[in-house]
């Protein structure tokens, strides 16, 4: 729908609170700002969501995803498997073979 670069922070900014106020409809503020119903209400969301953030202190959700991270992070330092060992006895297959022996020629 646009035909235009980004949109400025201050031009966010100016969407969402026009949202809020009510003092335009939403089709004043699409066609004047040349943005699609989605992403202004897209820019309003995230406008109140950053608000809550500020106003609530510590992200209880970031916190969460930090420490999935470092569960992730162990599991997967635990889960390190050991290098392949050779098994006594056990010839290499044929295609093994002709493959270490076109890599020496």
């Amino acid at each position: 729908m646009r035909a235009r670069e980004k949109l400025t922070v201050e031009e966010k900014v100016s969407i969402a609170l026009d949202l809020i106020k009510r003092e335009r409809s939403l089709e004043e503020i699409r066609e004047y700002y040349r943005v699609s119903h989605t992403t202004a209400y897209k820019i309003r969301n995230a406008f109140l969501e950053g608000g809550r953030r500020a106003l609530g202190g510590v992200d209880k959700g970031s916190t969460d995803l930090e420490a999935r991270v470092r569960a992730l992070e162990k599991r997967m330092s635990d889960d390190k498997k050991p290098a392949r060992r050779k098994v006594p006895g056990r010839k290499p297959t044929a295609a093994k073979a002709n493959s270490k022996r076109w890599m020496q020629e």
